[in-house]
């Protein structure tokens, strides 16, 4: 089971234990099974809680299940009750809180850009005397470096190919986020495609632009490409999305990109980010070791992650 803020839950109130289970999910059969309960009565409890609110929580709708405004709110608060409750059993336990002077954490560069704006400056406001140290590197350089207790916690997209590793770690969903492909009208047009949702095999009728082996975005394209017979025409590698994303906006060829790439950079010249019929998505996750100890400092980092893309 995903840990919400970390190993203590003895005071945990069950409303909201259930309604982050469900969030982070997004599907109520997979968070009864976490909470090892009937999906049944999982969903009994959270529509009496939504009459009780006067307000729906979950557009159940959408596949995953989506918060509504309300339940994003309701969310927020959630993790913030969780936080105090976690911080009041280990002043309770301790009486006296021995603070670490310093947090390693590691992070690859896309996540690095988009998540540490996010969380930085309301930790610093409230841990002024605690040092962040940052690491980045590739999933796995981070990997090693938490095998070997060179980082603390550890933010990177998670594939099947480390699942090897994940029985060593707590696991704490952040955000699930859409991949798409980036690619000029001109050039559709001059393939004869259209600008509706995209396939592996239309995708794969065009000229292409690829991040290097070895990156998380290139492991989606490889899957891709297992499901069409034709070889696709990789025109270009590189090492950086925004070059790949610039040199497709231009029509040089297209290329893959997460959902919130324009946060990073925009495209030289107007450009299309097309779904896919079978939606594809990767999801960005925190790690630390089980047998790691953490403290309140490293608490609060990991419930500002938690709420990072609520907004």
């Amino acid at each position: 089971m995903i840990k919400t803020i970390g190993k203590g839950d003895k005071m945990l109130t069950k409303q909201y234990q259930y309604v982050i289970e469900v969030a982070e999910t997004g599907n109520f059969s997979k968070a009864a099974e976490n909470l090892f309960m009937a999906q049944s009565s999982l969903s009994q409890y959270i529509k009496k809680l939504e009459k009780e609110l006067g307000v729906l929580l979950f557009d159940r709708s959408t596949q995953p299940v989506k918060l509504t405004e309300a339940g994003k709110s309701y969310l927020k608060t959630a993790y913030d009750i969780t936080f105090l409750e976690k911080q009041l059993l280990n002043q309770l336990e301790t009486f006296q809180q021995v603070k670490k002077k310093k947090i390693i954490l590691g992070i690859t560069r896309y996540w690095g850009s988009l998540l540490l704006p996010r969380i930085l400056p309301a930790f610093q406001k409230r841990y002024p005397f605690i040092q962040l140290e940052m690491k980045e590197g590739k999933t796995k350089d981070l990997i090693d470096w938490l095998d070997n207790k060179r980082i603390d916690i550890a933010f990177f997209t998670a594939s099947s190919q480390d699942s090897q590793h994940f029985s060593f770690y707590e696991e704490t969903f952040l955000l699930k986020e859409e991949i798409q492909l980036a690619v000029s009208s001109q050039l559709l047009e001059s393939y004869h495609l259209s600008n509706q949702k995209m396939t592996p095999q239309r995708m794969m009728q065009l000229p292409l632009l690829t991040l290097r082996k070895g990156q998380k975005l290139r492991g989606i394209f490889d899957e891709f490409a297992k499901e069409v017979k034709d070889k696709p025409t990789i025109i270009m590698e590189t090492e950086n999305i925004t070059t790949a994303y610039k040199l497709a906006s231009v029509g040089t060829g297209a290329t893959l990109i997460p959902e919130k790439i324009l946060e990073l950079t925009s495209p030289f010249d107007e450009v299309l980010h097309l779904s896919f019929e079978k939606p594809a998505f990767w999801e960005l996750k925190a790690f630390t070791l089980k047998d790691s100890t953490t403290n309140e400092a490293c608490d609060y980092l990991m419930l500002l992650a938690q709420k990072a893309f609520l907004i």
